[in-house]
């Protein structure tokens, strides 16, 4: 993603009202639970496969996004990284029903 497309989105995001916001914050929460706790599958499934290095990269990954995201998210303000962090663990519930359902 080109650096001017970002800081455009970040300029709009800022100007928006705080409801939406928070709607914004949250949305982008579920889909970054579901991202990073969907990606902690790959990376159990990496470890017992054998192919630690590529679990140990895939780690360091998910927890880089998850910083970046979170980071870009706080300087929104407080409510929203709130409601960044509930749709981070709405995200997590539905990783977590949607694997107990596998087995």
């Amino acid at each position: 993603m080109d650096a001017s497309l970002m800081i455009g989105i970040f300029t709009y995001i800022v100007h928006l009202d705080l409801a939406a916001k928070i709607l914004f914050g949250f949305v982008l929460g579920a889909l970054l639970g579901l991202l990073h706790f969907g990606a902690l599958w790959w990376n159990v499934q990496a470890l017992t496969g054998g192919a630690s290095a590529k679990a140990v990269m895939l780690h360091v990954l998910r927890f880089a996004v998850l910083l970046v995201v979170l980071y870009g998210l706080a300087k929104l303000g407080a409510p929203v990284l709130f409601a960044a962090s509930v749709g981070v663990l709405v995200g997590r519930g539905l990783v977590l029903r949607h694997v107990r359902i596998i087995r």
